[in-house]
């Protein structure tokens, strides 16, 4: 059965066109496992009768008379989106040749690849696919299937929460345009449209511990640290007399916005943006963590996914069309953050995987994206840069740092009036 394309799956084609590669809207995982690397039979052994329990994935781009659509591949076969490459000598080699690979528009927009090394005697597995195909959470969900425990219920519903009626005067502030940045050296240098990974790893055992310190829930902290990362990596920039002047960067997290009685869950695009403001030209980290502790309210991301909905639902693909140029501008939004959980633990023939690291989708012009990925007891952050982006590789020492700080300060009381404020808005 032929589904139409929604507004954000065709809106996702056109940002692709403007890429100098299509592959710069895919996004995906890097799976890694301990050991050697299965003869690729037995891989596609493994996908085979999980993949037919997923028919979206069965589903190809189609258009006819200008009437875009998913619809059923006659010829599908999974062995036809399994690749195979040799690796390298770590994962940020991996990382760099699986963000060029290809996804072939006359099939199914995915693909898995299995790759043969990547260092410290591991190999992996990566999902990939289109945007338009799926969003992020649809590819967790799919990674799920095909990757956790067998017999795992298939998901019916990747919603934020079922739909409430918009409180639209508290919400239409929200879709102002931002103020431009003029400040952030990493939008001095003309982007090379070609991209490098660098990964930042944490037991999540300590993002807990210090939340219990300081109020904050983890997609906070790593709010908190992504900010305080972003300061440390131009520490000249964010002071009173800097270009920055104390000011933020504005950057767009992405909410859940696809209907719950949606009959392909794992199908097209439905993901809308939130606008968060990430203070990092507040010189005090309490204060950093306060303001984004507000920016992350459940509430306020929950009626804007509602809000999102309803205009998506009846946004015209002309008009869409024109609020794209300023959507993914980076001299108002320079930036991207995802926050991602698998749920359920990861593994191929009894071995379990030994990280999962994001690969998001890289905006034009945009010179980064974070993402943070929960699975099992670890949080991978994953920093997704422009290559003309000097200095990217250190972000991840930077992140880390900035959690060692925060840390400390936590054990020294500087966030005890938050954690106070915290407990008691969960009493309330």
């Amino acid at each position: 059965m032929a589904v139409p394309l929604g507004v954000l799956d065709r809106l996702s084609l056109d940002v692709a066109a403007l890429h100098a590669t299509d592959s710069a809207l895919h996004l995906g995982a890097l799976i890694l496992f301990e050991g050697e690397p299965p003869p690729r039979a037995r891989v596609l052994d493994h996908l085979g009768p999980r993949v037919g329990l997923l028919p979206e994935l069965a589903h190809r781009l189609a258009d006819e008379a200008g009437r875009p659509r998913w619809e059923p591949d006659p010829g599908f076969d999974p062995d036809h989106h399994l690749y195979e490459l040799p690796g390298g000598a770590d994962p940020l080699t991996v990382a760099a040749e699986l963000l060029r690979q290809p996804l072939p528009r006359d099939r199914p927009l995915w693909g898995i690849w299995l790759v043969r090394r990547a260092g410290g005697g591991r190999w992996g597995l990566c999902y990939r696919a289109h945007h338009a195909f799926q969003d992020g959470a649809a590819a967790v969900a799919t990674l799920e299937r095909l990757l956790g425990p067998e017999g795992a219920p298939r998901p019916r519903a990747l919603a934020f929460r079922p739909p409430r009626p918009v409180r639209w005067a508290a919400v239409l502030p929200e879709f102002r345009p931002p103020r431009r940045v003029t400040w952030w050296p990493a939008l001095d240098t003309p982007p090379a449209q070609s991209y490098a990974a660098a990964f930042a790893d944490v037991d999540t055992a300590r993002l807990y511990a210090l939340g219990r310190l300081t109020g904050a829930t983890v997609p906070q902290l790593c709010l908190a640290l992504t900010a305080g990362a972003l300061r440390a990596w131009h520490p000249d920039g964010w002071g009173p007399d800097g270009p920055g002047h104390g000011r933020g960067l504005r950057a767009n997290l992405g909410i859940g916005v696809r209907d719950p009685e949606d009959p392909h869950p794992l199908l097209g695009n439905r993901v809308a943006v939130a606008g968060v403001d990430l203070p990092c030209g507040e010189p005090d980290p309490a204060l950093r963590l306060a303001r984004l502790g507000s920016a992350l309210d459940h509430t306020r991301l929950a009626r804007l996914a509602d809000a999102h909905r309803v205009v998506l639902r009846g946004l015209p693909y002309r008009i869409g069309r024109l609020a794209l140029a300023r959507s993914i501008d980076a001299r108002y939004t320079p930036l991207g953050v995802a926050d991602l959980r698998i749920r359920q633990p990861l593994g191929f023939a009894g071995t379990p995987a030994a990280g999962v690291y994001a690969l998001p989708v890289m905006v034009p012009g945009q010179p980064l994206f974070v993402a943070w990925l929960t699975h099992r007891r670890r949080l991978h952050v994953t920093f997704l840069a422009d290559r003309a982006l000097a200095g990217a590789e250190r972000l991840p020492e930077a992140w880390e740092s900035t959690l060692a700080a925060y840390e400390q300060g936590a054990a020294d009381g500087a966030f005890a009036a938050l954690a106070r404020a915290g407990a008691a808005v969960g009493a309330s």
